[in-house]
């Protein structure tokens, strides 16, 4: 039987990337859990080291800081 750990983990990754680009939460907490189990799949038992080290990564990403987008108000307009 092929070694299939490399394509495991491809998908594991996939999963990670495609997690941090959605706003969902629930869909976020999805594709996690599906990143670990393909981690798992990649490592066999125990394989939590590589998913915590990636997991870690993704949640670093997560805490950088990014732009704040501003709203302008519209302002009355000063009658003369």
């Amino acid at each position: 039987m092929p070694d299939r750990s490399d394509d495991f983990r491809k998908a594991a990754l996939d999963c990670l990337r495609l997690a941090h680009t959605t706003t969902d939460h629930g869909t976020r907490a999805a594709l996690l859990l599906m990143a670990q189990k393909w981690f798992d799949l990649a490592n066999g038992p125990p394989g939590q080291d590589t998913f915590d080290t990636a997991l870690r990564a993704f949640n670093e990403e997560q805490m950088r800081a990014r732009p704040v987008q501003q709203q302008q108000q519209i302002q009355p307009k000063k009658e003369r």
